[in-house]
């Protein structure tokens, strides 16, 4: 059984040399599987390694699949994204990601953040109708990946978190109107009673550069 913790989950790595961090292809391939599975157009599963200290990205200089002598780039971005791709016979036969990071932080403080979020070409052209598609999907994939025992423990699935390109001011919140959410970060919660406020956001042109599931401890 798997269980996507709130909208993340912190997976243990294994480590090899100085400046290289080795990873479990298998881990990357369930998630991936369960998205081809499903089909969503909306949303998608994202790998980051992240500094489990302050938060921070880790800096990816290089990431590569290795299964015996054989060495296969694979793609990411810099900023602390793995993008792996998805071949069912690389995990039978027990591919690893090999991870060189270009920051001298230590290794140890570098943890495999997995994240459900809306895919980033679905954030042009937000309307009420598509930001609740997006929180439907989200909320399903959260609930697949849990598994059928384990949906029943997940947190509450409350709405969505839109991370916009600049902190909201004063001014902006109360333009939005009363009953307005935020996150200690700034993120801007939205319930599934409130997407109707999307098109106030979008007068106000703020920019959404992230959504992700909005979740409340039970």
């Amino acid at each position: 059984m798997r269980l996507l913790f709130v909208a993340m989950l912190i997976l243990s790595t294994s480590f090899s040399q100085a400046s290289t961090i080795t990873l479990n292809y298998s881990v990357f391939f369930g998630y991936m599987k369960t998205m081809y599975k499903l089909d969503y157009a909306y949303v998608t599963t994202a790998f980051y390694l992240v500094d489990n200290t302050d938060k921070s990205l880790c800096t990816i200089k290089s990431a590569q699949m290795v299964m015996e002598n054989v060495h296969e780039p694979i793609l990411f971005e810099p900023e602390g994204r793995l993008l792996p791709f998805y071949s069912d016979q690389h995990r039978k036969d027990g591919a690893l990601l090999e991870v060189e990071l270009a920051d001298q932080r230590a290794l140890s403080n570098c943890d495999l953040q997995i994240t459900v979020m809306a895919k980033e070409s679905e954030l042009f052209d937000l309307n009420e109708q598509k930001l609740a598609s997006i929180s439907e999907q989200l909320e399903g994939v959260l609930k697949k990946n849990a598994g059928m025992i384990g949906k029943y423990f997940l947190p509450t699935f409350a709405g969505v978190r839109l991370h916009l390109s600049n902190t909201l001011n004063q001014s902006q919140i109360a333009m939005l109107g009363d009953g307005v959410s935020t996150a200690s970060n700034g993120d801007l919660l939205l319930s599934k009673e409130s997407f109707a406020l999307i098109n106030k956001i979008n007068k106000l042109q703020l920019a959404v550069v992230r959504i992700t599931p909005w979740m409340l401890n039970n």
